[in-house]
């Protein structure tokens, strides 16, 4: 086996990682947080000429949620998988208050309540950038249904499997 990296065409902030990570079956998920094409290409602008990083512009949480979820589902998806193999997500909010607003929208990721992965939400001391959250993910990439066919039997040297 061999690991592959995935990014997606998605915009990087030219951080110490990769965002997804594919090895064998499973997918790595980095921590995902809402940073747009604009504000990753100031954050990498500001790491390349030693400035300090620009202030995140906030934009409304519900914007930033659905940023993030689109932004996963994309590196899921170049890694050969869906939403629905994920097996658990980690969630940071920056305020706990927010959680009903962020289940709400993450909810309609997932094809039912039976796809959901398990899950962990907590309130961050601090999220990147102070913005409103950071997700996780841990999955797999489903096998290629095969068509099976009847198991064939082997036969024993020198015996025939008819009776006589």
């Amino acid at each position: 086996m061999e690991k592959r990296n995935y990014d997606a065409g998605l915009p990087a902030s030219s951080a110490p990682f990769n965002m997804c990570v594919r090895y064998g079956d499973l997918i790595f998920i980095s921590g995902l947080p809402p940073f747009d094409e604009e504000f990753s290409r100031a954050v990498r602008e500001a790491r390349e000429q030693g400035h300090a990083i620009p202030p995140f512009p906030n934009p409304p949480f519900a914007e930033q949620v659905r940023l993030v979820m689109d932004n996963m589902k994309k590196l899921v998806e170049a890694a050969g998988s869906n939403m629905d193999c994920l097996l658990k997500v980690i969630v940071w909010l920056e305020d706990q208050r927010q959680a009903e607003e962020f289940d709400r929208i993450y909810r309609t990721y997932f094809t039912s309540r039976e796809t959901l992965p398990a899950r962990t939400r907590m309130q961050a001391g601090r999220t990147p950038m102070d913005c409103g959250l950071e997700v996780e993910a841990i999955g797999y990439v489903p096998r290629r249904s095969t068509r099976k066919t009847a198991p064939t039997r082997k036969r024993r040297a020198g015996r025939s499997s008819r009776k006589r």
